[in-house]
């Protein structure tokens, strides 16, 4: 039977397919035996322009050449290498070529070349001075711009490492940390050891690993390094999944240092200087990704533990973890120099309610993250009703959001919200709060007098620290306590009783019906809407201002007694000084004798007759707290 016209078509194509498969075989064997058997020391010339054109300087190698003549896995030897520091490095940094090699010898894989992995097999180095720098946007003389990079990380190919006679000099300015030191690898394994500082801070720096002696894949390879000091250290031991491999390990980490911001220089976390620190966990990297895990430590009187993941996602910082404590004290979060300049500003403007604290999160621009935090018991320098914290943290993008606050109390809560969008330029804070089931005697002790407190607070202000925040703010704070009591002789002044005021029992008490303070806030003044103390003696009201940004006092009481009272005080009573220190200014008429004679005149006369009624104090609650 004769082919048809279409089947020798096709017969056709298929000996050309064929025939096309085999000479691209042919030629695919011919290139890669042209690659086992290529003259390397050809691209002695190339290799010198590409890296010189990589740091703007001229690089020389003295000689390039292979071993053998035909193999998959070239050995190449190379000598008298010189590789001059890009122009960025500065004079100031004390450091001399990036690289002079006096010998290498390196052998590599063609099949990973021809795949884009890591190459390098083997390598022996010899004579070497490697001098590192970065700079202090985060350039390095070795990688060029800041590292951007994801989490990925290749897997180094190297199984054999022998180095002799080298050195290697390490200068970091973006976090002060610097060191000098002598480099050996050979059946001993890897020895380092040398001299440097960190934030100024005089170190020794040590590192050990096993043999790199062809190294099978598959088996962890143990290592220690450790930076030690009086002022700051830090140890980690553990495995890699492979010779040098830092991008993947496992090991536990300690550390300590005079305060957390000098430990940081090492940790690069982003951490603020603090009271003296220890700490240690286990931890785990994955490319450039970190899990922590049994995390353990002390900040000056706080205990912390707790657990954290760390993820670098392009150019940005996450972490997430959960902290717990024991104790905590918020003064250990300064520094001794933080705490020195605090003392400073309260030696020159004195004692002040509103805390100074940092909110501006220009440092966190690249970190994100959420991180829960409780506290079994607050300490305090001093006395106060705060007992225990609960708190989660979030922060996205330059907004921190700290929801739901939670601070326990000797009796009730203090919880609610706190924002600070630092989204649009400079930070703005917001806060809004809420006091329930408290006691008025846990605020003011030395008043003797208690109550069933309630309160909210709803500010918003832009600045720098809490208290310029709430220096520039608008909003409204309430406060209310009901059912209480008080000393009578209180009592009895509140209402401009003289008499009553110092010749009333000291044990005797009054009954506290409410006291009612609504103040409305506009650019840091706080007027009062009203300011009322009602109790079984007296009707008090205050007017006038309170200046949250310098915590300074100008207000006025004027009181009314409910029953008659024989020496009764005229007009207002000024309260001047602060909210930590107010300065009751007692009237003249109250210091001579004709000011006295004066108050017993109009007694006489009947002209003290005006008594207060017991004012609202359920429909002022309410709307105090609307």
């Amino acid at each position: 039977m004769e082919a048809t016209a279409p089947d020798v078509r096709r017969r056709n194509w298929r000996k050309i397919a064929t025939c096309s498969a085999a000479v691209v075989a042919i030629l695919l064997l011919i290139a890669f035996l042209a690659l086992a058997m290529f003259p390397w020391g050809l691209l002695k010339g190339v290799a010198e322009r590409r890296l010189s054109d990589r740091i703007g300087k001229p690089v020389t190698i003295g000689a390039l050449s292979r071993e053998g003549f035909f193999s998959f896995h070239p050995t190449l030897r190379l000598g008298d290498i010189r590789v001059p520091q890009p122009a960025r490095v500065p004079r100031a940094a004390g450091l001399g070529d990036l690289a002079r090699i006096g010998a290498v010898r390196m052998r590599v894989s063609i099949p990973a070349l021809i795949m884009g992995g890591s190459a390098v097999e083997t390598l022996e180095l010899s004579g070497a001075r490697i001098d590192l720098y970065r700079a202090a946007d985060g350039w390095s003389n070795w990688s060029g711009a800041p590292d951007r990079r994801d989490g990925s990380a290749s897997r180094s190919a190297l199984r054999t490492l022998i180095v002799r006679d080298s050195r290697l000099r390490y200068h970091d300015d973006k976090q002060n940390r610097r060191f000098d030191a002598a480099v050996a690898v050979d059946g001993r394994g890897l020895r380092m050891s040398g001299t440097g500082a960190v934030h100024g801070h005089a170190v020794t720096v040590a590192a050990r690993g096993a043999p790199i002696l062809d190294h099978p894949d598959g088996k962890a390879w143990p290592f220690s390094a450790a930076i030690e000091g009086k002022a700051v250290g830090a140890t980690l031991k553990g495995t890699m999944p492979a010779p040098l491999d830092v991008a993947h390990l496992r090991g536990h980490a300690t550390g300590h240092a005079i305060d957390l911001e000098v430990l940081d220089a090492i940790i690069e976390a982003g951490l603020p200087a603090t009271q003296p620190v220890t700490i240690s966990a286990d931890v785990v990297r994955d490319g450039r990704d970190w899990t922590i895990t049994t995390l353990d430590g002390r900040i000056g009187r706080s205990d912390i533990a707790g657990h954290a993941t760390v993820l670098k996602r392009n150019g940005r910082t996450r972490i997430d973890g959960v902290v717990r404590a024991r104790r905590f004290d918020f003064d250990d979060l300064s520094s001794d120099e933080g705490r020195r300049a605090a003392a400073a500003k309260r030696r020159r403007f004195g004692e002040r309610l509103i805390p100074d604290t940092a909110i501006d999160l220009a440092r966190l621009a690249r970190t994100d993250g959420k991180l829960s935090l409780h506290a079994d018991r607050l300490l305090w320098p001093g006395s106060s009703p705060f007992r225990s914290l609960d708190l989660e943290l979030m922060l996205d993008r330059s907004r921190l959001t700290l929801d739901p606050v939670r601070m326990g109390l000797d009796h009730g809560t203090l919880s609610g919200r706190l924002v600070v969008d630092q989204r649009q330029g400079g930070p703005v804070l917001a806060v809004d709060v809420r006091l329930a089931d408290a006691r008025l005697i846990d605020f003011v002790p030395d008043t003797g007098a208690d109550g069933h407190l309630i309160g909210r607070i709803r500010l918003a202000g832009p600045g720098v620290t809490v208290r310029q925040a709430i220096g520039r703010s608008r909003g409204s704070v309430a406060l209310v306590a009901t059912d209480g009591t008080l000393p009578a002789r209180t009592a009895s002044l509140l209402g401009q009783d003289i008499v009553k005021g110092v010749t009333v029992d000291e044990g005797k008490q009054a009954v506290l019906r409410c006291l009612i303070i609504r103040l409305n806030v506009a650019g840091g003044v706080a007027r009062p809407d009203p300011l009322l103390i009602d109790t079984s003696r007296a009707l008090t009201r205050a007017g006038g201002s309170i200046n949250l940004a310098d915590e300074r006092l100008m207000l006025e009481l004027r009181g009314l007694p409910k029953a008659r009272a024989f020496l009764r005080l005229q007009g207002a009573v000024p309260i001047r000084g602060t909210i930590k220190a107010p300065d009751v200014q007692i009237p003249a008429e109250a210091k001579s004798a004709r000011g006295i004679l004066k108050m017993i005149g109009r007694a006489i006369g009947g002209k003290d007759r005006e008594l207060a009624q017991d004012a609202d104090c359920a429909a002022l609650t309410r709307a105090t707290m609307r």
